[in-house]
């Protein structure tokens, strides 16, 4: 039953580690003395000092800080105004600060290139099954979560027609936008059936012409297949501009309502993806990691006071009005965000549960 806690705490635990490695790195290399180094939030079930820095590693595993000299203490005790001194954040001059917080999602990227490196080489290219209709994936919050339908299931007709492998089944799907349809398939050797409504999204072609296209909330299963070093090269780069890219696409749908934030999921599904990852194997599970890799390095570029992206943000007015944002108001604009990622992780966390609770249904 918690067969997905350990896979999540390493998981989480390296990406974190890495990301805020990399703030550590670029503030040592740009001269800025770093307080605290904290993988995890507290309280603290580990805590020593190493010379000028305190390590600890907190009880609540969803993230971790880095506490630079000077800088807006979201998790410190001493709330003093920065003095000045060399070796504080707010001394060294606005581009090197931007190094250093912009140093966090780079390392996450480059981490997920390195992962898929060692997946394409270690393992091979994932390459769709052929000859099979077995479902690999169900997206969650689509017409195929909410029919009932699950991994494995074995797609024996829609609406009548028998089809040979899984691109059959996607051609079909996208010929019919927002139309009811009728699945029969095999699930531990029982023939099922489930009625759904298929989703209705836009398509641009190369020209900019723009049509319609079904969509179910399923895919295929993958097999692997040997390859070579200048491949896995290669692969790693392919594959985080391709996960990099639906990303941002995906984010852009959330924004202009394209997407529901019924699809947002949080810790408990990205538990529940790990455990299904180490079951299927090793490769899996470095996948998760790279995909999970790419998503915090670039959520947390978003423009919100807390993340990366709102300190660059701060960083870019100070370098407008060449003057910094009060200590005061930083702080402030800090709590706010963190309301806000509160907020945002208490939703996620009911979808998390709901989905739980209905099953798929």
């Amino acid at each position: 039953m918690f067969s997905w806690i350990l896979p999540f705490v390493i998981i989480l635990g390296v990406l974190v580690f890495v990301h805020e490695l990399g703030h550590f790195l670029a503030a040592k290399r740009s001269g800025i003395k770093v307080e605290r180094f904290s993988l995890g939030f507290p309280p603290n079930i580990i805590k020593k000092r190493i010379g000028e820095t305190e390590y600890c590693i907190g009880l609540i595993p969803l993230g971790g800080y880095v506490k630079m000299k000077g800088d807006v203490p979201d998790f410190a005790d001493d709330k003093t105004e920065p003095t000045g001194d060399p070796g504080e954040f707010m001394s060294a001059p606005v581009w090197k600060r931007a190094i250093v917080i912009a140093a966090g999602p780079i390392m996450n990227i480059i981490a997920a290139i390195l992962l898929f490196m060692v997946m394409v080489w270690a393992w091979g290219n994932p390459e769709v099954r052929p000859n099979s209709t077995e479902i690999g994936a169900v997206v969650p919050d689509t017409p195929a979560f909410k029919s009932g339908l699950k991994e494995g299931d074995k797609i024996l007709t829609i609406d009548g027609r028998t089809f040979q492998d899984f691109e059959g089944i996607a051609q079909y799907i996208k010929s019919q936008p927002e139309k009811e349809i009728v699945i029969v398939y095999r699930r531990d050797g029982k023939i099922e059936h489930s009625e759904t409504k298929t989703l209705k999204v836009d398509v641009k072609d190369s020209t900019g012409v723009v049509s319609f296209e079904g969509r179910l909330g399923i895919d295929p299963v993958f097999d692997f297949h040997s390859t070579n070093a200048w491949e896995g090269f290669k692969g790693g780069f392919e594959s985080t501009y391709y996960v990099g890219k639906i990303t941002l696409d995906f984010l852009w749908k959330l924004i202009t309502r394209q997407e529901s934030m019924k699809m947002l999921g949080g810790p408990i599904m990205i538990a529940d993806q790990a455990g299904k990852a180490l079951k299927k194997g090793l490769p899996y599970l470095i996948n998760l990691a790279a995909f999970l890799s790419i998503n915090l390095g670039i959520l947390n570029i978003l423009p919100i006071p807390v993340l990366d992206g709102g300190h660059l943000v701060f960083l870019s007015i100070e370098a407008i009005r060449r003057k910094p944002i009060s200590f005061k108001k930083r702080l402030i604009w800090q709590q706010i965000g963190m309301g806000l990622l509160l907020l945002l992780m208490v939703f996620v966390t009911y979808n998390d549960i709901a989905r739980l609770i209905t099953g798929g249904q």
